[in-house]
């Protein structure tokens, strides 16, 4: 769960930084690629597959360890990285880290509580 909370609250933190002018670079190229075929698509097709996998993996992991139980690794991944994707969009469009709020406490009620 540590693994999973980290790689959120380190996104979050890359979006609050604004490390990178717009956001996330990814989450913003998936939209802008995502009809376009080609090697740009291609990259970030790779990008979100390891991405979705390393939170898969890292549930999958809480899961062995008892700290999920009941829980498909696939589909928290899925939803985890759909919750990220939707913060960055908010997040730019508002240009204000209380945007924020809402998605960490959507994560924090998904995992379980508090930390």
């Amino acid at each position: 769960m540590a693994q999973i909370r980290t790689l959120c609250d380190s996104f979050f933190g890359h979006l609050t930084r604004r490390t990178v002018p717009g956001g996330c670079f990814f989450a913003g190229a998936v939209v802008e690629m995502g009809t376009r075929p080609g090697p740009v698509k291609r990259r970030i097709v790779d990008f979100q597959q390891m991405f979705v996998g390393l939170v898969r993996d890292f549930a999958a992991t809480a899961v062995e360890q008892g700290e999920l139980i009941d829980e498909d690794p696939g589909q928290l991944a899925f939803e985890i990285n759909g919750l990220l994707l939707a913060a960055a969009a908010s997040f730019v469009l508002s240009d204000d880290p209380a945007s924020l709020d809402v998605p960490r406490a959507i994560l924090q009620r998904r995992l379980g509580g508090t930390r």
